[in-house]
């Protein structure tokens, strides 16, 4: 891992989480924090587990359900301390805060489910641009371990999906039917 000058000392850590919570700008999820404040080669995860507690303690961020955000107050001390961070360690945080806010959103923007029920195992999937439906799915399934493997499947490319089943189904060259009247079809 890189160094970016981060001393090691809670102090900093503090700082450092909340710089980060600024940088993504959003309610950041926990694991993505812990990524954030460990950039540097120099930071571990007992020194951050310690400096979110303190900060949550002292009303500097709060907790909203998974994720932790910045308070007024909070805002305003990273205000006046994020300029006592090393630049180097300021803009790798400013870097991977916008990879993590792509993360999250896309981590709102997929939602799987698998459920059984009468003996039946069904896989839904669907994929919104944040607010509206861009493909919805519902399969059933032949079983739990197959909805579960499309569950997987789905969380991880689902913008692949999206796009396979859009040049399908916008494909001219072939058509959709194969009940006879196919004029394609020639055997």
């Amino acid at each position: 891992m890189p160094r970016y000058g981060f001393s090691g000392e809670a102090p900093v850590m503090r700082k450092l989480i909340l710089f980060a919570c600024q940088a993504v700008g959003e309610p950041v999820d926990v694991r993505e924090l812990i990524k954030l404040a460990l950039l540097d080669d120099n930071a571990d995860y007992f020194l951050f587990s310690d400096a979110l507690a303190g900060l949550l303690d002292n009303g500097l961020l709060e907790r909203d359900g998974e994720c932790v955000r910045l308070t007024a107050r909070g805002d305003e001390i990273t205000g006046i301390t994020e300029r006592e961070l090393p630049a180097a360690l300021r803009r790798a945080v400013i870097e991977e805060s916008a990879m993590a806010r792509d993360r999250q959103m896309r981590g709102r923007c997929v939602f799987t489910s698998v459920e059984t029920a009468d003996g039946l195992s069904s896989f839904t999937g669907a994929l919104t641009d944040g607010a509206v439906p861009l493909l919805e799915l519902k399969l059933q399934t032949g079983g739990e371990k197959q909805s579960a493997e499309l569950k997987r499947r789905f969380e991880k490319d689902a913008e692949t999906i999206l796009q396979k089943i859009w040049e399908i189904m916008t494909n001219n060259n072939e058509p959709l039917t194969t009940d006879g009247d196919d004029a394609s079809s020639d055997t």
